[in-house]
């Protein structure tokens, strides 16, 4: 019997990989992204169209998330893992940044998971079965200039999961977060800027970054087991320990690396 894997933010970047490999897995699939043409050119794209069904709808539009999480499982009577992927990139000064584009920021990236989980969770403890992944960023874990908004916005999402994988500590339902690092994707280029209209352009670290689908693979591996947390990265993982354990020295390279730019 197949198993049921509902991806948001599936129209593009690590999103549109994780379709492509659960469905290359055997999962059926169901996409979740505001543009309904990406999500079919991604589904085209994967070779399995006949295990996804596409589920377009605005992440953000919070009040609608409960009938959504309802029509998301109906379409196969049952949701066996959620991976809440959707989220938007944030690059500008916190005295520049305006407090509207923080707030879009936030609903993508914290509060839509949260009202999703607050929708999701009862559904899949009465079934008895279930699990909820977060996909997260290295950038959660620790300050950037120009990166405040975003990696608040992971790392509350990131507490919350902590939290809640206590509070499910002896339910059915499995929670898990995984901290990418950079990819080959267009984050950057979405990225909001200080008055909210897109970057539009790139970054060395994405440009340099993970291939999107050997990120989509090991988020796959990592979600079939017990862990809770995950960082699947290249060698910026190697910022983990160096700000934890020399938190100066961390900072004195990315005051110079940025001084090059």
């Amino acid at each position: 019997m197949h198993q049921v894997v509902w991806i948001t933010g599936a129209s593009s970047g690590i999103g549109a990989a994780l379709v492509a490999e659960y469905a290359r897995q055997g999962w059926l699939v169901i996409a979740t992204a505001r543009r309904e043409t990406l999500l079919n050119q991604v589904a085209r794209s994967s070779g399995f169209s006949e295990r996804i069904s596409l589920l377009p709808a605005d992440l953000t539009d919070l009040e609608a998330l409960p009938s959504l999480v309802d029509r998301a499982w109906s379409i196969h009577g049952g949701i066996d893992c959620c991976i809440l992927n959707a989220g938007i990139g944030q690059w500008g000064s916190v005295a520049g940044t305006t407090l509207s584009v923080e707030q879009r920021l936030f609903a993508l990236n914290y509060w839509s998971p949260i009202a999703t989980i607050k929708a999701l969770l009862p559904k899949m403890e009465r079934a008895g079965f279930g699990r909820i992944v977060g996909i997260s960023s290295i950038a959660s874990q620790f300050g950037q200039r120009k990166l405040a908004a975003y990696s608040a916005s992971k790392a509350a999402l990131h507490v919350y999961f902590e939290s809640l994988r206590e509070e499910l500590y002896q339910s059915p339902v499995r929670v898990q977060i995984i901290s990418p690092g950079s990819a080959r994707t267009q984050i950057m280029q979405a990225s909001l800027t200080e008055g909210g209209k897109p970057l539009n352009k790139s970054g060395k670290a994405q440009e340099q970054g993970m291939d999107p689908a050997k990120l989509a693979r090991a988020i796959w591996r990592f979600a079939q087991g017990r862990g809770f947390h995950a960082v699947v990265a290249g060698k910026d993982r190697l910022a983990l320990p160096l700000h934890h354990f020399f938190p100066k020295i961390f900072y004195r390279i990315l005051r110079r690396n940025y001084a090059r730019k």
